[in-house]
């Protein structure tokens, strides 16, 4: 299926609604809580955790349930349109808790943990149903990647927009109103976002893949043939390997955007609005991971741009440190720190994004894969298992990271912490990446779809 301009830019932005979101739960969300509201680290990162348990539950109920739904409007459109709305209230109201409750963190912890629950269920109504689309648009191994690189452009781009823009709203007293601006922000461009999205590509409706019914289990009860197609899936080897590979990259990788605004602030001395000039940093590298990523893949297997991207991520995430410990960094909160920052940044941004874009076109192999085994097609039922590993990196990286921060005995509001903190936050958010890194390393070396394999599977699936 071809898309015009038009249908490829209002596909790419709708990758905005779970890029603002994700944005602002992986870099801010917890420092909100922690140093506005004065929620401990360590109940904060429960909240999240505890969210991530429930999406383990819904997200894969949400895909099937996509998968199989037959209306006039398709089987993604109706939920993405759906969404719109729980999705802008439940995002304002994560920015309105009653800071009187801070002698009652309970009551704190449970308005966190509500309406984190009720964000992520709602974007997560509008995201499944949108990375399906993208599974079932392209066709062939590099169609797949640029495809797939289009949307986590847009998300790049757009969730890098937002930082921009929040930036000089974010302060660290005790006065949270500018912080409730960034919720209405947010929730306005997340509206908007999914809005032009689902107007852009409504014409692909009558193009797009309906249910097919396994005649072998036509007979079988509602649950019974969820449980049995689910089953089909989860005993696929690739899948599997995908999975757990994926979820431990999104664990490190959420556990460094956690720390990261932390060690900006307080271990380099950065100013918020300094920080303005990173994003200058991380558009660059977006662009040209955008650029190179499809190219790669006609060069490459996707597995080893997998391996080798988080190979140069984690050893430039962890070099800033290892020279500040040498005392070859520039003087805290000087242009110079920026400008010296700036090259690992570019390099680190650039590579997490081609892994990220690689793995994504990695979903419609596997969905392809699924399908010549069981003769069923679940795009949104899979999407929905990525989309999970995806959430990993908020849940996973924030309950670590607020665990961290208790074990070093962070301080909460706007104390001080001292040197030694600072030290431990940099160094868990640097090279501990690298070490944690090892370990998805070697499990994606044993991903089986090579460029070959796929087009034997795509002969398979043409020829059934």
């Amino acid at each position: 299926m071809k898309l015009n301009n038009l249908e490829k830019i209002s596909f790419g932005l709708g990758g905005g609604v779970n890029a603002i979101k994700t944005d602002f739960f992986v870099f801010y969300l917890g420092v909100y809580y922690l140093t506005i509201i004065g929620l401990s680290p360590l109940l904060t990162g429960i909240a999240l955790f505890i969210a991530l348990i429930f999406d383990a539950i819904t997200d894969p109920l949400i895909g099937a349930f996509s998968d199989r739904l037959k209306t006039k409007y398709g089987r993604r459109h109706l939920l993405m349109a759906l969404s719109l709305i729980p999705i802008s209230l439940s995002y304002i109201l994560l920015f309105i808790p009653d800071t009187s409750w801070a002698q009652d963190e309970i009551k704190l912890f449970l308005w966190l943990l509500c309406f984190t629950i009720l964000t992520r269920f709602s974007v997560t109504i509008f995201d499944i149903p949108h990375r399906a689309l993208a599974a079932e648009i392209p066709d062939t191994y590099e169609d797949k990647a640029k495809i797939m690189s289009l949307r986590e452009g847009f998300q790049s781009l757009i969730a890098l927009s937002h930082s921009f823009i929040i930036l000089p709203l974010l302060n660290f007293s005790s006065d949270s109103s500018s912080w409730l601006n960034v919720g209405l922000i947010g929730a306005f461009l997340m509206f908007i976002f999914g809005l032009i999205s689902i107007i852009g590509t409504k014409n692909l409706i009558p193009n797009l893949r309906t249910w097919n019914e396994d005649i072998n289990s036509i007979h079988n009860s509602r649950w019974k043939k969820l449980s049995s197609e689910l089953g089909l899936v989860f005993k696929n080897r690739t899948l599997l390997i995908f999975l757990i590979g994926s979820i431990f990259i999104q664990i490190a990788w959420g556990l460094a955007n956690s720390l990261t605004l932390l060690t900006n602030t307080h271990f380099w001395g950065l100013e918020t609005v300094q920080l303005q000039q990173f994003i200058i940093v991380y558009f660059c590298s977006t662009i040209f991971s955008w650029l190179i990523t499809p190219k790669l893949v006609e060069l490459f297997d996707k597995k080893n741009i997998v391996i080798f991207s988080l190979v140069i991520v984690g050893l430039f995430q962890s070099l800033p440190f290892l020279l500040y410990k040498f005392g070859l960094t520039p003087p805290q909160g000087s242009q110079e720190l920026i400008l010296f920052l700036s090259f690992p940044l570019f390099l680190t941004g650039t590579f997490s994004l081609v892994s990220l874009m690689t793995r994504e076109a990695m979903i419609p192999d596997v969905i392809d894969a699924i399908h010549l085994e069981s003769n069923i097609r679940q795009d949104a039922t899979i999407s929905s298992l990525t989309s999970f590993c995806a959430k990993c990196m908020t849940g996973f990286g924030q309950f670590f990271s607020g665990f961290i921060l208790w074990l070093i005995a962070f301080p909460r509001e706007a104390n001080e912490p001292t040197q030694t903190q600072e030290e431990f936050l940099a160094f868990f958010q640097g090279p501990m990446i690298l070490i944690l890194f090892l370990i998805p390393i070697f499990i994606f070396s044993y991903y089986s779809i090579t460029r070959k394999k796929h087009r034997e599977i795509k002969e398979g699936l043409e020829n059934s």
